[in-house]
């Protein structure tokens, strides 16, 4: 469930594709978020992650910023067929001056790598965003060696624009990758 502010009436819509399921995190799902996080094969390509070294130093944070939202940055659990958690997806850096705002995945269930659950998490939050009024762009940044976050955002229809500078990196070059409401599905 997603909330979508129109006036100042708040309206509940539910978010999904065909086998994947976007919903707000509640606090049951911490214990697997902080999982996922912790684990460097999920993050082996994003050098700041969000660490913290155990649950009770995490909880805090997962509440403030996943379940109630810290008003910048808005983040989706993803599930399977069955309803499990699966993994993340969020986004942020909404400008709606510009138009356009930056999403991001992360699939934490290592089982359902490569089976097309990444791809269709993007396609279900894009076609949400699309409905913004006036976001026209939706882009995404990764590291050039995340081969697989780009096939997913390759499967999205998602155009890898050229490679970016990412200050958060050792140097490692990283690439914007970008869809426009022209070009969505």
């Amino acid at each position: 469930m997603t909330e979508i502010e129109h006036g100042n009436k708040i309206e509940q819509q539910s978010l999904h594709g065909e086998r994947a399921y976007l919903r707000r995190p509640v606090i049951k799902d911490a214990s697997k978020v902080f999982n996922w996080e912790r684990d460097d094969e999920v993050w082996r390509y994003d050098p700041h992650r969000p660490y913290s070294r155990t649950i009770s130093e995490f909880l805090p944070t997962f509440e403030r910023n996943y379940v109630r939202g810290n008003g910048r940055q808005f983040w989706f659990i993803i599930e399977d067929e069955q309803h499990i958690p699966i993994g993340t997806i969020t986004y942020f850096n909404l400008d709606y001056r510009l138009g356009q705002v930056e999403i991001g995945l992360g699939l934490g269930d290592k089982s359902r790598w490569g089976q097309g659950y990444g791809p269709e998490a993007i396609r279900t939050l894009v076609r949400h965003l699309f409905t913004f009024s006036g976001i026209v762009r939706i882009y995404a940044e990764t590291a050039v060696a995340n081969r697989p976050a780009r096939r997913a955002f390759a499967k999205a229809n998602f155009v890898e624009v050229g490679q970016i500078y990412d200050p958060r990196s050792a140097g490692d070059p990283w690439l914007l990758l970008e869809i426009w409401k022209s070009n969505a599905p």
